[in-house]
């Protein structure tokens, strides 16, 4: 009887292991399924992948800039490009060409955006940013993008880890976990001098049970507003 249990106790040890390689081998197929899937739902999308949700717009700051807004916040970008030239300095100044004069500043929807604005207009744009990837009717459809992910899992979850450049140097970069109820705010890191994300970094402790098996990865780089995804994590799994 003893042998016995000695046995069983040592089957049982190896229970976990076993069910977390099945979960493995599960989610890598699930994943694959979610990569064709998404390109089909980005193709279902009206104005492809970056379609806003209803009742946002296009900002239209710059050509291909496809922050969503309120149409007022596009209606107000379009006349600050038209006054823009007027608000600068016309012998230029401390900051170049593009200084602005007394009680504007540039509106940095992007680092390149130097449109001169008042500061509440750059607030606006800066808000705007932050909140891109909440206002994409299907953000988990954005194509790939410079950020990589991967997890450690474990039976109670997983550690979400990144990597990746082409990113806005010294700039805020944000992960979201798609799903059905919209992008979960999972965590943020901060680029380098050189806009990249330097080794395995990582990102958040994520609990079993917890959002969507597997979750695709969503990257925003707060600094263009830019919204890409950047794989899926199986650490959501089903807790044993």
């Amino acid at each position: 009887m003893r042998g016995k249990g000695r046995a069983a106790e040592t089957a049982d040890s190896g229970y976990p292991r076993r069910v977390l390689a099945c979960l493995i081998a599960a989610a890598a197929l699930l994943a694959s399924l979610m990569a064709t899937s998404s390109s089909a739902m980005a193709a279902d999308l009206p104005y492809g992948p970056y379609t806003c949700a209803a009742g946002y717009v296009w900002r239209d700051a710059y050509p291909g800039d496809q922050v969503c807004v309120t149409p007022a916040i596009r209606t107000q970008t379009a006349t600050e490009n038209a006054l823009g030239p007027s608000r600068r300095e016309p012998n230029g100044g401390i900051y170049g060409p593009d200084t602005c004069k007394p009680g504007f500043v540039w509106r940095a929807t992007r680092p390149s955006d130097h449109v001169c604005v008042p500061p509440d207009s750059r607030d606006q744009a800066s808000s705007d940013n932050a909140n891109a990837a909440l206002r994409l009717a299907d953000p988990g459809a954005t194509p790939r993008g410079g950020v990589s992910v991967t997890t450690t899992l474990s039976p109670t979850g997983g550690r979400l880890f990144a990597t990746g450049s082409g990113l806005t140097p010294y700039g805020t970069v944000r992960f979201y976990s798609a799903g059905t109820s919209g992008p979960v705010s999972l965590g943020r890191l901060t680029a380098d001098a050189a806009g990249t994300l330097q080794g395995w970094q990582q990102v958040v402790d994520l609990h079993c049970d917890s959002g969507p098996y597997p979750a695709t990865i969503v990257v925003l780089d707060q600094g263009t507003g830019l919204v890409t995804t950047a794989g899926t994590t199986e650490a959501f799994h089903p807790c044993f």
